[in-house]
């Protein structure tokens, strides 16, 4: 970073913007190094010392920590808050314990993020942490907003990664199945659930979160009275929820 010319407010965010893209694209093994080269970057120009400062103003870093792991009825759920400088000063401590070794990032991905080995874990905390992060700082650094759901159109995309829409593809086909072996539906209902479930999975494709919500919203009300779905209606809640898309 010696040499590097920050004149303004793009400059310092190009910085951010490189090391933790390299954070998101590094295998999960040889994080460590990221890790460290994005905290150091955060003190190494002084507007973003001074950003990151002021998000960390006033927050209580492990109270926020408690608040976002919530309780579900397979294990536990880490949640971002919708504020993006609360998001920042939460991931940014989080990484800084990571870079200290007060925190395992092995430990903290197998206890929220089940997949088949680190890798795929690494990578859905990538998808539901760090992108997160990354554009909560482009959000309030660069155009001064500071609530997560506020803006939409690019900046209001989820980005949803590929493990993530397999596992939603996974859920979503179940209860295709289901609606298509219920003889107690009318060809009419039967129609709109599979409808409202294809809609869902390419809104998830899209990562428009109004979209998701609202065709959640209505896969719910058609649902109600249907035993049958019940299970696996549930499990889809509980992964919108995981990925902060209700």
């Amino acid at each position: 970073m010696p040499g590097v010319k920050i004149n303004t407010k793009e400059d310092a965010f190009r910085l951010f913007d490189e090391a933790v893209k390299a954070l998101i694209n590094s295998n999960f093994i040889i994080t460590q190094k990221p890790i460290t080269d994005l905290l150091r970057c955060l003190v190494f120009s002084d507007k973003l010392q001074a950003f990151v400062s002021e998000c960390l103003r006033g927050v209580d870093y492990e109270a926020e920590l408690a608040s976002a792991i919530a309780k579900t009825e397979t294990g536990y759920a880490f949640i971002l808050p919708k504020s993006n400088k609360r998001i920042i000063a939460l991931v940014t401590g989080l990484l800084s314990d990571f870079d200290k070794g007060d925190r395992s990032l092995t430990t903290f991905i197998r206890e929220f993020y089940p997949a088949p080995d680190n890798n795929q874990r690494y990578k859905l905390f990538c998808d539901n942490v760090l992108m997160p992060y990354h554009r909560a700082f482009r959000q309030s650094f660069l155009y001064d907003i500071d609530n997560a759901d506020t803006a939409y159109g690019d900046e209001g995309a989820k980005v949803i990664g590929e493990a993530a829409l397999e596992q939603a593809a996974g859920i979503l086909s179940a209860l295709r199945t289901i609606f298509l072996g219920d003889n107690k539906l009318s060809e009419k209902k039967r129609a709109d659930l599979i409808y409202l479930t294809d809609g869902l999975y390419y809104s998830l494709e899209k990562g428009d979160a109004r979209i998701i919500k609202t065709v959640w919203t209505g896969m719910k009300l058609a649902l109600a009275g249907i035993k049958k779905a019940e299970k696996k209606f549930s499990e889809l809640t509980e992964f919108l929820a995981l990925y902060a898309l209700l």
